[in-house]
């Protein structure tokens, strides 16, 4: 009976933590985990890119090279990270189908009449 009783309290325990860790709002930590994983992700890419912009910048004599090349290029050479998904394009529609173009009939939604207000 002791047993019994101590495995319907770990069984309660085990579900009381899994509850509180269903009220995790993942909506609002989503987008910024996702936001720095793709800079993460991005981030050879940018060196890459960075290096290539040193070494011309070396070629047109813009940059000094008299104490040596340097292995990592510097900071300037960097471009800022931008978040490619972001909804740029979403705010420029929204003017444009602000209202509908038509309206479907109250008893049947197959006819479709032109919106005129």
């Amino acid at each position: 009976m002791r047993d019994l009783i101590k495995s319907i309290w770990i069984l309660l325990a085990v579900f009381s933590i899994l509850g509180l860790l269903s009220l995790v709002p993942l909506d609002k930590y989503q987008y910024n985990y996702m936001k720095e994983f793709r800079r993460i992700k991005s981030e050879p890419q940018r060196r890459i890119d960075a290096t290539y912009r040193y070494i011309e910048a070396i070629e047109n004599g813009e940059e000094d090279i008299s104490k040596g090349i340097l292995i990592e290029p510097p900071a300037k050479y960097y471009d800022k990270f931008v978040d490619s998904t972001s909804s740029t394009t979403k705010s420029e529609d929204v003017g444009k189908y602000q209202k509908p173009l038509y309206i479907r009939d109250k008893n049947n939604p197959n006819i479709l009449y032109r919106y005129k207000g």
